[in-house]
């Protein structure tokens, strides 16, 4: 009874902030009167998701949107459902399930700890633990890769004779949550929140291609990966001394060669993934008609194909997957919250709010003093801190609405922001609220607050610095 008595709480809370809001802020500075409607529904749907959940609330959202008036419902009902992002997700989750049941990742991830290198080598073996976990988390669904490593890496820990709670397994457990999380911000294959932020771009008239987005998303992913280990395999270095009880030898024989399936799995990805990145690499050596096949088909195009080939090819009369399989985690509920989050940031971006610019006109007079750099570093540390406390998800289309109006007003190149604001808004490990796959670590008791916090202090500070002061202005001059 409690607990529905809370949510009612939380409901009225919401309708009661909506209409305050709706009563309360002025039609001024560049704010239009549809602008402010639509602050009065964003507001309670983010309170709501922060609250209540993502289901029924992104839900009634959609309905809440058009009758704003930013958008028409068929606009409305289009950017939801009907958009290439919804089919990108189902394609990548997709890939990753077939991935992980045809056997790929278990053989990759054995065949990694199980290097001569490693015998006798504690910080070594952590380093390609985590190594491995960056090279999968760049194409795979976080969630999978999470499951997939927890799972060994609690195993061999047992057999070592390190429990929960050790340091050892602090370490590495942490080590796997800094660097999936990295790669869920920084790398737009296999992973949502950079489609949304790319769709949510565009809808703000800022294009970003996968292949833009990857060239500096990916180099930050790395530089955070590459931080992690140093920190942890150099500086942290953990008690390991029984290492030298983990028998490489016994775990040789559990590596199982690649199967037909797993291969054409690979190849397929391998494919799509060409097919994203060429144009925008080497757009002078593709013939014109080429080029006219990806103007035409977007980047949806080749998951479709490649997913209908996974059903068609039978393998001593099996097919490689079935379609039921394969986005079996590709939940309405998910993809009903991607859809509403685009939907969303469409209606606050939009020149019809006014929102951007009243943003740009309040904030203008403490800014302009301000160098764009300095906007940008301020933007990125609120940005880490607060999505350790809400939705990943929130805070990158919240600092996405308030910074990137700055920058631009003020003559700046917005792209590298928008793309390091995910990477921010992903790279979230200090409560058990944090990030979508937090649960599996405090839940289970993997890490707890207490005997994490110092390193993750240290951690989310290092990525910040790294990502501020290395990859942004690398990023600009590149741009």
């Amino acid at each position: 009874m409690q607990t529905y008595r809370k949510k009612y709480l939380h409901i009225i809370i919401a309708i009661v902030i909506g209409i305050i809001l709706l009563n309360a802020i002025p039609a001024v500075n560049g704010l239009t009167g549809t602008g402010v409607r639509v602050i009065a529904v964003f507001v309670p749907v983010l309170y709501l998701w922060l609250t209540v959940g993502t289901d029924w609330p992104s839900w009634l959202a959609l309905a809440l949107i058009f009758m704003t008036g930013v958008l028409s419902p068929d606009a409305v009902y289009s950017g939801t459902f009907g958009t290439s992002l919804i089919i990108t997700v189902i394609g990548m989750l997709a890939f990753s399930k077939v991935l992980v049941d045809t056997g790929v990742i278990d053989t990759a991830v054995k065949w990694a700890i199980t290097r001569e290198f490693v015998r006798g080598r504690p910080y070594v073996f952590m380093a390609i633990i985590f190594l491995i976990c960056a090279v999968l988390s760049f194409f795979m669904d976080v969630g999978a890769v999470t499951l997939v490593f927890i799972s060994v890496i609690t195993v061999i820990c047992n057999e070592i004779g390190y429990k929960k709670g050790d340091p050892f397994f602090t370490a590495m457990m942490l080590g796997l949550f800094w660097i999936t999380n990295a790669f869920n911000g920084g790398s737009p294959l296999g992973h949502a929140l950079p489609l949304i932020m790319i769709n949510s771009a565009a809808g703000a008239g800022y294009d970003i291609s996968i292949a833009k987005w990857m060239s500096i998303g990916v180099p930050a992913a790395i530089l955070i990966t590459l931080i992690a280990i140093v920190f942890i395999c150099l500086i942290w270095k953990p008690e390991a001394s029984k290492f030298n009880t983990y028998d490489l030898d016994a775990h040789k024989s559990e590596v199982k060669p690649l199967t037909i399936q797993g291969k054409i799995t690979i190849i397929m990805l391998l494919l799509v993934v060409l097919y994203w990145v060429l144009p925008t690499i080497f757009p002078s050596m593709l013939p014109e008609n080429i080029k006219a096949v990806y103007s035409a088909y977007g980047t949806a195009f080749p998951l479709i194909i490649a997913m209908v080939l996974l059903c068609i090819i039978h393998i001593k009369g099996r097919p490689i997957t079935t379609f039921r399989e394969m986005t079996s985690t590709s939940t309405v509920t998910v993809l009903l919250f991607i859809g509403a989050v685009t939907v969303l940031g469409n209606a606050v971006s939009s020149p019809e709010t006014g929102i951007s610019a009243c943003l740009t006109n309040i904030l203008s007079p403490i800014t302009s003093s301000m160098s764009i750099y300095a906007i940008v570093i301020i933007a990125l540390l609120g940005c880490v801190i607060l999505t350790n406390f809400i939705s990943n998800t929130v805070c990158m289309l919240l600092f996405f609405s308030i910074s990137v109006p700055l920058i631009s007003a003020a003559g700046g190149n917005v792209i590298p922001l928008i793309i390091l604001l995910c990477v921010m808004a992903c790279f979230a490990s200090l409560v058990p609220s944090a990030a979508i796959t937090a649960p599996f670590y405090f839940g289970n008791e993997n890490i707890t607050v207490k005997n994490s916090l110092k390193w993750n202090l240290i951690m989310i500070a290092l990525a910040w610095a790294g990502v501020s002061f290395i990859i942004y202005p690398a990023s600009r001059l590149m741009m």
